[in-house]
């Protein structure tokens, strides 16, 4: 993986170095350096582009707040900004998250779909709170509810979904697991850490290979097509990812399985291609859908490493 490793660490996407430094690598990074990553991010293509299309009102595509249309909205380009470590010391950044809050969060802490799906879906609740983690809003208030508000709707549905015919929806617990290991381990509360372990639970108790999960239709395709970024779907690669940031590792015989195919499905100079795209969908366009991946090849190793599945 060696040569992996040093295409990841290029300077062409700053995004997936600085990742591969600090979670492959296990690289300690100085301020003054983390301050100097952040502007090559603030340059670098898609983040530039997507920066550049925002009004100087502070929202993209127009002044509506929602998770629809999906992926072209202000809420979708701050949560893209957020996975390619854009943070809120960017001015606009943050005058665009306090239109979303203000616009989009109920009093109950919630962030509820009010279009094309109603009410409020377990698995944008988790998009939504890894979000505002990722772009550094962990102390604030509204992070705070909508952390409250999460755990008591696994407390009450235990990730159901009604648009799973109220069967318990394993997209949505990565999406919350994904958030909650954003959370410092010092700064869990007992709340936290139990809704998380409810998701790890739920994950692991089906063949994650088999992606046996509870359905009344038939298994999607998005299981098994590995894709940057994910919007409401999930694949065997984000949820394995999700499980391994957890704390579980590949002495787990139902993560091993998955473990086996994620290395299966590297190609033969160890990198791996992007299954699945949103290019199209999204204002800008993020790599190449069927060629090798820098975003893909970085969980991938990250995941496989982590877990003990595979020595650098």
């Amino acid at each position: 993986m060696e040569n992996s490793i040093k295409w990841l660490l290029e300077d062409d996407n700053p995004s997936v170095s600085f990742n591969t430094r600090t979670e492959i690598l296990g690289e300690k990074i100085n301020n003054r350096e983390i301050s100097s990553i952040r502007e090559q991010i603030s340059e670098s293509n898609p983040v530039k582009t997507i920066l550049s299309l925002q009004t100087p009102g502070g929202w993209w595509d127009e002044n509506t707040y929602s998770f629809n249309p999906l992926y072209r909205n202000t809420f979708w380009q701050l949560y893209f900004l957020s996975i390619f470590n854009v943070s809120n010391k960017v001015t606009s950044i943050d005058k665009a998250v306090k239109l979303v809050i203000k616009n989009m969060q109920d009093k109950n802490g919630s962030f509820p779909s009010t279009k094309r799906y109603k009410g409020n879906l377990i698995c944008m609740q988790g998009i939504t709170l890894e979000m505002l983690l990722r772009l550094g809003y962990r102390k604030e208030a509204f992070t705070k509810k909508l952390i409250a508000f999460i755990i008591d709707l696994v407390y009450r549905n235990d990730f159901r979904c009604r648009y799973r015919q109220q069967l318990r929806c394993p997209w949505g617990a990565v999406k919350v697991l994904k958030a909650f290991n954003l959370i410092p381990e010092a700064r869990k509360l007992e709340e936290v850490k139990d809704t998380a372990n409810k998701a790890v639970k739920f994950i692991l108790s089906h063949s994650i290979v088999d992606a046996n999960y509870p359905r009344k239709k038939s298994r999607s395709k998005h299981w098994y097509m590995f894709g940057f970024p994910r919007g409401f779907q999930s694949d065997i690669l984000e949820l394995s990812g999700a499980l391994v940031d957890a704390g579980c590792t590949s002495n787990n015989s139902n993560l091993k399985n998955a473990l086996k195919l994620i290395y299966k499905k590297r190609l033969d100079d160890n990198t791996w291609k992007m299954d699945f795209s949103l290019n199209g969908k999204m204002l800008v366009d993020i790599e190449k859908k069927n060629k090798p991946s820098k975003w893909v090849t970085f969980s991938a190793i990250k995941t496989l490493v982590k877990s003990n599945y595979l020595k650098l």
